[in-house]
């Protein structure tokens, strides 16, 4: 019996290594005293939020004006340009169905958002940001990880504004940890293996729930989708114990984030107006 206590003590210390951020936390302060507008201050009730897609240039400046910081998603066209936009396909938010990836930015500039503006390109967006609130980048590689954060990191390079980087894919978290270790880097995930309805999905959602991209990333923060997380679960009992920054995505209302304030150090909203964090 005390072989089997201790093979299953060993097999916990080594998950937790396995699982391990980067410890101990860095200085997150310049993010911090921020709610994050998901993809922009798009989808509330105010007059002319219809006006404001997601992922747009008039959510961008909406969000700066109102002082959020902002969460936005960056692809890299075929010719190697960057582009805002959330989906690998242009079709739910412009009717053309094509994949950012395999398109050239003509093609894409071609496309238009529901408010007539075409999709953005990270350097409009950053012009509009122009420095004046934090930003959160989420890396969204299309197999193409390394790629798509160098060409991000390049260009951020030349910006002078606070930022960081997130992601779901580990590879494109661990290039920034292997190449650019001064930018705090978050890693993804969720606590829920069953979100995927394909075997494929459901699959890789259980390496994203396990935690198990950790090993690879050594992220500063886990951005949670804080409606899966299982407190009993291993993987989160284990890390939160660890003590990481931890942000929460994406909360839908003011009492939700109320309720979230004492668990997560930073929170990304939509659907409503966020009161400021006193």
């Amino acid at each position: 019996m005390l072989y089997v206590i201790a093979a299953l003590l060993l097999l916990a210390a080594a998950y937790a290594w396995a699982i391990r951020p980067n410890l101990p936390r860095r200085d997150i302060s310049f993010l911090q005293g921020y709610d994050y507008a998901h993809r922009g201050l798009w989808n509330t009730n105010e007059p002319g939020a219809d006006n404001r897609p997601e992922n747009s240039l008039a959510g961008f400046r909406a969000a700066v004006e109102k002082g959020y910081g902002i969460e936005l998603d960056v692809h890299l066209t075929a010719d190697g340009h960057l582009v805002v936009h959330h989906d690998d396909s242009l079709k739910r938010l412009t009717g053309v169905d094509i994949v950012i990836g395999r398109s050239t930015l003509a093609q894409i500039r071609d496309c238009h958002l529901p408010n007539g503006e075409p999709v953005p390109t990270f350097d409009e967006m950053l012009a509009v940001v122009d420095g004046r609130v934090p930003l959160v980048v989420e890396v969204k590689a299309e197999g193409n990880a390394d790629a798509l954060s160098q060409a991000v990191y390049q260009r951020m390079q030349r910006y002078d504004g606070p930022w960081c980087m997130e992601s779901f894919d580990p590879w494109a978290v661990r290039w920034f940890r292997n190449n650019a270790p001064e930018v705090i880097r978050g890693q993804l995930a969720f606590n829920s293996a069953g979100k995927g309805k394909t075997w494929k999905l459901w699959w890789r959602n259980i390496g994203i729930a396990s935690m198990l991209q950790n090993f690879w990333a050594r992220p500063d923060f886990m951005a949670l989708d804080h409606k899966t997380e299982k407190p009993w679960c291993l993987p989160t009992l284990l890390l939160r114990w660890m003590k990481p920054w931890y942000v929460a995505w994406t909360v839908r209302s003011q009492a939700d984030m109320d309720a979230l304030r004492s668990r997560y150090d930073l929170q990304i909203f939509e659907k409503f107006e966020a009161r400021k964090p006193e």
